[in-house]
Protein backbone atom coordinates (compact mmCIF):
# COMPACT_ATOMS: atom_id res chain seq x y z
CA UNK A 1 0.00 0.00 0.00
CA UNK A 2 1.45 3.33 -0.96
CA UNK A 3 1.31 6.46 1.14
CA UNK A 4 -1.04 8.10 -1.35
CA UNK A 5 -3.67 5.38 -0.69
CA UNK A 6 -3.83 6.04 3.06
CA UNK A 7 -6.99 7.76 4.26
CA UNK A 8 -6.55 11.39 5.17
CA UNK A 9 -7.98 12.52 8.50
CA UNK A 10 -8.73 16.17 8.87
CA UNK A 11 -7.92 16.17 12.62
CA UNK A 12 -6.98 13.70 15.35
CA UNK A 13 -10.02 12.11 17.03
CA UNK A 14 -9.44 13.92 20.34
CA UNK A 15 -9.63 17.34 18.66
CA UNK A 16 -12.79 16.78 16.62
CA UNK A 17 -15.84 18.63 17.85
CA UNK A 18 -18.77 16.53 18.94
CA UNK A 19 -22.25 17.99 18.76
CA UNK A 20 -24.24 17.80 22.02
CA UNK A 21 -27.29 15.55 22.21
CA UNK A 22 -30.46 17.16 20.96
CA UNK A 23 -32.52 17.00 24.16
CA UNK A 24 -30.10 16.44 27.06
CA UNK A 25 -30.51 13.28 29.11
CA UNK A 26 -34.29 13.55 29.47
CA UNK A 27 -36.08 11.31 26.98
CA UNK A 28 -39.75 11.81 26.18
CA UNK A 29 -41.82 8.92 27.51
CA UNK A 30 -45.39 8.38 28.66
CA UNK A 31 -44.59 9.76 32.13
CA UNK A 32 -41.85 12.12 31.12
CA UNK A 33 -41.80 15.06 28.74
CA UNK A 34 -38.65 16.47 27.20
CA UNK A 35 -38.87 19.86 28.94
CA UNK A 36 -40.18 20.81 32.40
CA UNK A 37 -42.50 23.79 32.90
CA UNK A 38 -41.10 26.80 34.74
CA UNK A 39 -41.10 26.28 38.50
CA UNK A 40 -41.81 22.55 38.20
CA UNK A 41 -38.73 21.69 40.25
CA UNK A 42 -40.22 23.46 43.30
CA UNK A 43 -43.40 21.42 43.00
CA UNK A 44 -41.47 18.17 42.67
CA UNK A 45 -39.18 18.88 45.64
CA UNK A 46 -42.23 19.80 47.71
CA UNK A 47 -43.88 16.52 46.76
CA UNK A 48 -40.78 14.65 47.80
CA UNK A 49 -40.65 16.38 51.19
CA UNK A 50 -44.36 15.60 51.68
CA UNK A 51 -43.50 11.93 50.93
CA UNK A 52 -45.66 11.83 47.79
CA UNK A 53 -44.97 10.58 44.28
CA UNK A 54 -42.84 13.17 42.45
CA UNK A 55 -44.73 12.58 39.18
CA UNK A 56 -48.41 12.79 40.20
CA UNK A 57 -48.20 14.10 43.79
CA UNK A 58 -50.95 11.71 44.91
CA UNK A 59 -49.38 8.32 45.65
CA UNK A 60 -47.45 7.60 48.82
CA UNK A 61 -43.72 6.89 48.70
CA UNK A 62 -43.63 4.66 51.78
CA UNK A 63 -45.56 1.52 52.68
CA UNK A 64 -44.13 1.46 56.23
CA UNK A 65 -41.81 3.79 58.11
CA UNK A 66 -38.67 2.32 56.53
CA UNK A 67 -39.93 0.46 53.42
CA UNK A 68 -40.66 2.35 50.21
CA UNK A 69 -43.32 1.28 47.76
CA UNK A 70 -41.91 -0.15 44.53
CA UNK A 71 -44.45 1.78 42.43
CA UNK A 72 -46.86 4.64 42.84
CA UNK A 73 -50.34 3.29 43.54
CA UNK A 74 -51.92 6.17 41.54
CA UNK A 75 -49.84 6.63 38.38
CA UNK A 76 -47.79 3.40 38.40
CA UNK A 77 -44.38 5.06 38.11
CA UNK A 78 -41.50 2.98 39.52
CA UNK A 79 -39.37 4.58 42.21
CA UNK A 80 -36.25 2.38 42.32
CA UNK A 81 -34.10 2.10 39.22
CA UNK A 82 -30.70 0.63 39.99
CA UNK A 83 -28.57 -0.75 42.77
CA UNK A 84 -26.98 2.06 44.76
CA UNK A 85 -29.48 4.72 43.73
CA UNK A 86 -30.20 5.64 47.34
CA UNK A 87 -26.64 6.67 48.22
CA UNK A 88 -27.63 10.29 47.56
CA UNK A 89 -30.38 9.99 50.16
CA UNK A 90 -27.83 8.68 52.64
CA UNK A 91 -25.53 11.60 51.83
CA UNK A 92 -28.32 14.14 52.41
CA UNK A 93 -29.22 12.53 55.73
CA UNK A 94 -25.59 12.31 56.88
CA UNK A 95 -24.83 15.92 55.96
CA UNK A 96 -27.98 17.21 57.65
CA UNK A 97 -27.23 15.20 60.80
CA UNK A 98 -23.63 16.39 60.92
CA UNK A 99 -24.62 20.05 60.51
CA UNK A 100 -27.31 19.84 63.21
CA UNK A 101 -25.06 17.98 65.69
CA UNK A 102 -22.07 20.27 65.11
CA UNK A 103 -24.21 23.41 65.37
CA UNK A 104 -25.87 22.11 68.52
CA UNK A 105 -22.62 21.08 70.15
CA UNK A 106 -20.80 24.23 69.07
CA UNK A 107 -23.45 26.81 69.88
CA UNK A 108 -25.50 24.94 72.47
CA UNK A 109 -25.39 25.23 76.24
CA UNK A 110 -22.21 24.47 78.16
CA UNK A 111 -23.05 21.21 79.91
CA UNK A 112 -20.75 18.89 81.81
CA UNK A 113 -18.94 16.42 79.56
CA UNK A 114 -21.10 13.43 80.54
CA UNK A 115 -24.31 15.34 79.79
CA UNK A 116 -23.00 16.65 76.46
CA UNK A 117 -21.94 13.16 75.37
CA UNK A 118 -25.29 11.67 76.35
CA UNK A 119 -27.31 14.37 74.58
CA UNK A 120 -25.30 14.64 71.36
CA UNK A 121 -24.61 10.92 70.93
CA UNK A 122 -28.32 10.22 71.42
CA UNK A 123 -29.17 12.96 68.93
CA UNK A 124 -26.68 11.49 66.44
CA UNK A 125 -28.60 8.21 66.58
CA UNK A 126 -32.19 9.49 66.75
CA UNK A 127 -32.00 12.42 64.30
CA UNK A 128 -31.11 10.34 61.19
CA UNK A 129 -33.93 7.92 61.98
CA UNK A 130 -36.42 10.79 62.18
CA UNK A 131 -35.20 12.40 58.94
CA UNK A 132 -34.71 9.17 56.96
CA UNK A 133 -38.04 9.31 55.13
CA UNK A 134 -37.73 12.98 54.25
CA UNK A 135 -34.20 12.63 52.85
CA UNK A 136 -35.35 9.60 50.83
CA UNK A 137 -38.37 11.55 49.53
CA UNK A 138 -36.20 14.53 48.61
CA UNK A 139 -33.73 12.27 46.82
CA UNK A 140 -36.56 10.55 44.91
CA UNK A 141 -37.69 13.99 43.71
CA UNK A 142 -34.14 14.88 42.64
CA UNK A 143 -33.81 11.58 40.78
CA UNK A 144 -37.11 12.31 39.01
CA UNK A 145 -35.90 15.76 37.93
CA UNK A 146 -32.74 14.25 36.47
CA UNK A 147 -34.66 11.64 34.51
CA UNK A 148 -34.29 8.59 36.75
CA UNK A 149 -37.90 8.11 37.85
CA UNK A 150 -40.33 7.44 35.02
Amino acid sequence: MSIAAWPVLDAPPWTRSVSPPSNSARPTTAHHRGEWPAGYWKTVLGRGLRLRCPVCGQGKLFATYFRMNDRCDRCGVGFAREHGQWVGSLDINTLLTAVVIMAGAGFGPLWPLATSLAVWCSAAVVFPILTFRFSRGLWTAIVHLTGGVY
